[in-house]
C-alpha cells in the first residue's frame, strides 16, 4: 500500500415518512457544514487514517497535513507527498525519490483526505442516523449513499461536530471489505500559502525518477 490509501470506502429503510424527514435534518446540517468550510478561502489540517481489511487483519495507520485552496490541494505524510493545482497531481514517493504525474480528475480517483470536506456535495444520497458523544463534544451522524454504483465504496460516514458545523471524522465503506476511517486532529483557515506551493519542483528533488502517467 504505498500510495495513499485512501481505499474507499443496505441503505436500510425505515418508511417513506421517516426518510423524509431524516433528509431534511442531514439537509440542513449539510447546509451549515458547507456555509463553515466556504467561508475559509485557506485550510490547513491536521488529520490521521486508519485503514482496517478484516480479511486479512491487517491494519495501517497514518497521519499528515493537508492544505486547501479552492480546487487546488497539497498533503504531506511521513513516506509521501501529494500535490495537485487542480488539473494535474503529483504523487512523490520519499524513500524511492520518484514522483508520478497524472491528470487529475475528482471523477476517476477514490475518496483521499482532500475530499474529506467536500465529499457529500455531489453524487450522494444521504440521511441523518443521530448524534453521540465524544469527550464533550456532540457529534451528529450522517450516511451517504453514492449514486453511481460503480463506486469502489458503497458508503461514507460522516461525524459532524454539532457546535463548530465541522466534519470531525468521515468513515468510508469499500466493497471489498476495507474500512477507512479519516479523522481531522487539528484545523486552521485562512492562512496564507502562495499557489507554487500546490505544484512539484523537481529541483527540489536532486535525482528524482519522474514517471509521467500523462503521456
Amino acid at each position: 500500500m504505498k500510495k495513499l490509501v485512501a481505499v474507499s470506502l443496505a441503505f436500510l429503510l425505515a418508511g417513506a415518512s421517516a426518510i423524509t424527514a431524516q433528509d431534511q435534518t442531514a439537509t440542513k446540517i449539510l447546509s451549515n457544514v458547507s456555509k463553515t468550510y466556504k467561508s475559509y478561502k485557506t485550510i490547513k489540517a491536521g488529520f490521521y487514517i486508519d485503514i482496517k481489511n478484516p480479511q486479512t487483519k491487517s491494519s495501517i495507520k497514518q497521519s499528515g497535513t493537508l492544505y486547501l485552496k479552492g480546487k487546488k490541494f497539497r498533503i504531506n505524510m511521513t513516506d509521501q507527498e501529494i500535490y495537485c493545482d487542480g488539473k494535474t497531481m503529483w504523487t512523490y514517493f520519499k524513500e524511492e525519490n520518484e514522483v508520478q504525474i497524472s491528470k487529475y480528475d475528482p471523477n476517476n480517483h477514490e475518496i483521499n483526505p482532500s475530499e474529506i470536506f467536500t465529499v457529500y456535495e455531489n453524487g450522494f444520497d444521504y440521511k441523518y442516523t443521530g448524534e453521540t458523544l465524544k469527550g464533550a463534544k456532540k457529534l451528529q451522524h450522517i450516511e451517504l449513499t453514492p449514486q453511481n454504483k460503480t463506486k469502489p465504496y458503497f458508503k461514507v460516514k460522516l461525524s459532524i461536530d454539532k457546535t463548530a458545523h465541522k466534519i470531525d471524522e468521515m468513515l468510508v465503506l469499500n466493497k471489498n471489505g476495507v474500512q477507512s476511517t479519516y479523522g481531522i486532529s487539528s484545523f486552521s483557515g485562512n492562512i496564507n500559502i502562495n499557489d507554487t506551493y500546490f505544484k512539484f519542483d523537481e529541483k527540489t528533488k536532486p535525482g528524482v525518477v519522474v514517471i509521467d502517467l500523462t503521456k
